[in-house]
């Protein structure tokens, strides 16, 4: 049952998640190539000195990726649930409710970390043969809080779809707008280091927050 879980889902969000894919994995090619013509055209010491200088590290472009890609990824795997109540052949399933719609969380949450480990894995891995590994290490500290920011819109976007009542999805878009703009306050380099164990907290929390709209939604609320 489990396994069929897990598959339904894949089937589900694989053409959405390999479009995803190929976006991230595209604009994070242009920065780099971007990165490589600057050290190319002015120098070094010079590019160097102008991003420790000056806190510049040229990846503000992909600040708002991973909230896009949080939101899109969210609406892609619920909303084809909630169309005709669909979701409630998974509510009865020979299986816990809490525990099946855990596992399709995780399946979303598992797609989502797997795309912004790519983007670290690969700004990393290039970044070090042009920067320093302080600088490599400060454009990771500053994306961190981005990504995390992906997941807690993914899980907000979520909880938001899940619940039965328009009139408390009005309420919980308001609350859920503020806690993911909590991600995206600064765009200063490493300026989330203090913030982001906080942030870890709040990506745990709202990550629960669907259990209770599907709670509202099992009990008949509409």
């Amino acid at each position: 049952m489990l396994n069929a879980i897990f598959y339904k889902e894949w089937l589900k969000l694989r053409l959405y998640w390999g479009l995803a894919l190929l976006i991230h994995i595209g604009l994070v090619s242009y920065l780099l190539l971007s990165l490589r013509s600057t050290l190319h055209t002015s120098g070094v010491v010079e590019t160097w000195a102008t991003m420790i200088g000056r806190d510049v590290l040229m990846i503000n472009t992909m600040m708002y990726l991973p909230l896009v890609t949080g939101v899109c990824i969210a609406l892609c795997q619920w909303l084809p649930e909630m169309q005709n109540k669909r979701i409630r052949l998974t509510l009865h399933l020979p299986i816990d409710y809490t525990l099946s719609i855990g596992l399709m969380l995780l399946c979303g949450i598992a797609g989502l970390s797997v795309l912004f480990a790519t983007d670290a894995a690969v700004m990393a891995i290039t970044q070090q043969f042009w920067l320093p590994r302080e600088l490599v290490t400060r454009t990771w500290l500053t994306c961190l809080p981005w990504y995390l920011g992906g997941l807690i819109a993914y899980s907000i976007t979520t909880w938001i779809i899940l619940e039965p009542q328009w009139r408390i999805r009005c309420v919980n878009l308001l609350i859920g707008v503020p806690l993911v703009a909590l991600c995206f306050l600064s765009s200063q380099p490493a300026s989330y280091v203090r913030m982001t164990p906080w942030l870890i907290a709040l990506l745990i929390v709202t990550a629960c927050l669907p259990a209770y709209s599907i709670y509202r939604f099992k009990l008949g609320k509409q």
